[in-house]
C-alpha cells in the first residue's frame, strides 16, 4: 500500500519476470554457502536501513525529503580494549588503567575463554565498521579523514534530500579547519546557508566537555555560494539578537565586565562569507588559491576581516620559512607508553631529561604557562604559573 502507482507498476513487472521461477529455500541456500549465512547473520544483527526502500513512494513522487534535521552521534570509531575488557574484568575501569597497564594485564584477562570471545567479537565489529566507513567507494569526500559518525550523516542527508531540500545538523566544528577535510568542505560550502559556532561553556550539552566546540549548520541542496556565520556563541538567544538591527554600540567581547561568558548579540557579529572571504582564508591559512576548500576561522566580528586582509598583504610569513625550519612528531603519547619509551610518572622534574613537555604547559608567547597537578588525569588538571613569583 505504501508504493506509489509507478512503483507498483515496477513491482508487477518484476513479479511477472520471476513468478515462474522455482522457489528458493533461503535456509538451505545459507547452509550450503557459509559466506551467505554470515552475510545474513550480520544483516540480522545490525538491522541495516535502506532509505530508498523504506520510503520508496516518497523518492518516486518527490525525489527525496524536503527537510532532514537532527543531532547525529559525535562518536569517533576507535578500538578501546580497556572498555571491552572491563565488561568482564571491572578493575580495568575501576582502576582506570593507563594504556601501558592495560597492555601488561591483557594476557591474563584473555586467558578466560568468554573474555577472549567477547574481545575478539568486539574487535571484528569495530574493524569492520572502520573499514566500511573509511572505504573511498562508500564515502569518497571523507577520504583521508579520521572516522567520526557525524561526518557520514552529511553526504547521506544531501543524497536523500530532493534538489532544493534542506538539511540541518548540530555537529562538531572540526570539519571546517581539518587540514585533510578539503574534499568535504568543497561539498559543504555550495550547500551551506547558516553556520553558527558554539562553545559548550554554559553546558548546552551537559554530557560533553565544556571546551567542546560545535556548530548548528543549515544546508540546502540548491547550489550557491554564500552563508551567514556567527562564531563564539554560548547561548541560542544570542543568534536572535545578532539579527536585530536596532542594536547599536560596540561589539560585545567574549566575556562581559564580570568575566562571565557574554551572551549578548550584535549585528556586526554576523559575517556574510562568500567567494571573496573564502579566497582570503585560503591564501592566509593555506597559501592557496583553492577557495572552494578553504579552512574557516572563527571570527568574532566583521571588523576582523579587515585585519586578516592586512595579514595577507605581508610578504614575509612563517609559511615561507619552510627551508629554514622543520617539525617532528617526537613521541606519540599512547604508542610511546605502549612500547615503554615513556611512562606516566607525575612529579616536578629534577632536570630537562626527566621532563615531558606537552601542550598544556605552553601558552601564547609563554613557554612557562601552566604546571601539572600532582594528580593529573583530566585536561583541566593544570595550574597557571605566576611569573612574578620568584624563589
Amino acid at each position: 500500500k505504501l508504493f506509489s502507482t509507478q512503483m507498483q507498476e515496477i513491482a508487477d513487472q518484476i513479479y511477472d519476470l520471476y513468478k515462474d521461477l522455482p522457489e528458493v529455500d533461503l535456509a538451505a541456500l545459507c547452509e550450503r554457502n557459509p559466506r551467505l549465512q554470515m552475510v545474513k547473520e550480520i544483516a540480522d544483527k545490525n538491522k541495516f536501513f535502506h532509505w530508498e526502500l523504506e520510503f520508496a513512494d516518497l523518492f518516486a513522487e518527490r525525489g527525496g525529503f524536503d527537510l532532514i534535521i537532527g543531532n547525529p552521534p559525535w562518536i569517533k570509531l576507535e578500538w578501546n580494549e580497556q572498555a571491552v575488557l572491563s565488561d568482564r574484568q571491572p578493575l580495568f575501569a575501576v582502576k582506570n588503567f593507563t594504556a601501558t597497564q592495560t597492555t601488561q594485564k591483557r594476557k591474563e584477562a584473555l586467558s578466560d575463554p568468554e573474555t577472549y570471545r567477547l574481545y575478539l567479537a568486539e574487535y571484528v565489529s569495530i574493524a569492520g565498521m572502520q573499514n566500511f566507513l573509511n572505504a573511498v567507494q562508500n564515502y569518497p569526500i571523507l577520504k583521508g579523514q579520521q572516522t567520526n559518525l557525524f561526518k557520514c550523516f552529511l553526504p547521506q542527508a544531501w543524497q536523500f534530500c530532493r534538489k532544493a531540500g534542506v538539511s540541518a545538523f548540530v555537529h562538531p566544528d572540526g570539519v571546517y579547519d581539518d587540514p585533510k577535510g578539503g574534499l568535504l568542505r568543497g561539498e559543504i560550502y555550495p550547500r551551506l546557508r547558516r553556520h553558527f559556532q558554539f562553545i559548550n561553556e554554559l553546558k548546552l550539552f551537559p554530557e560533553v566537555d565544556h571546551h567542546m566546540v560545535f556548530s548548528l549548520n543549515v544546508y540546502c541542496n540548491a547550489p550557491g555560494v554564500g552563508f551567514d556565520m556567527i562564531a563564539n556563541l554560548f547561548a541560542v538567544t544570542t543568534i536572535e539578537e545578532c539579527y536585530d538591527r536596532s542594536i547599536q554600540g560596540s561589539v560585545p567581547g567574549i566575556k562581559d565586565e564580570s568575566s562571565k561568558w557574554n551572551i549578548k548579540g550584535h549585528p556586526d557579529r554576523v559575517l556574510r562569507v562568500g567567494r571573496k572571504e573564502l579566497s582570503l582564508f585560503a591564501k592566509l591559512f593555506d597559501g592557496s588559491d583553492n577557495w572552494k576548500e578553504a579552512r574557516l576561522p572563527a571570527l568574532h566580528a566583521q571588523q576582523l576581516l579587515a585585519v586578516l586582509s592586512c595579514f595577507v598583504d605581508q610578504e614575509k610569513t612563517v609559511g615561507r620559512l619552510r627551508k629554514e625550519i622543520y617539525t617532528t612528531e617526537m613521541w606519540h603519547e599512547t604508542n610511546a607508553q605502549n612500547d615503554g619509551t615513556i611512562t606516566q610518572n607525575i612529579h616536578f622534574p629534577e632536570s630537562s631529561l626527566d621532563m615531558i613537555y606537552s601542550g598544556p604547559h605552553i601558552g601564547v608567547a609563554n613557554p612557562l604557562f601552566k604546571a601539572s597537578r600532582s594528580i593529573c588525569e583530566k585536561n583541566s588538571d593544570y595550574d597557571n604559573i605566576d611569573l612574578l613569583v620568584t624563589q
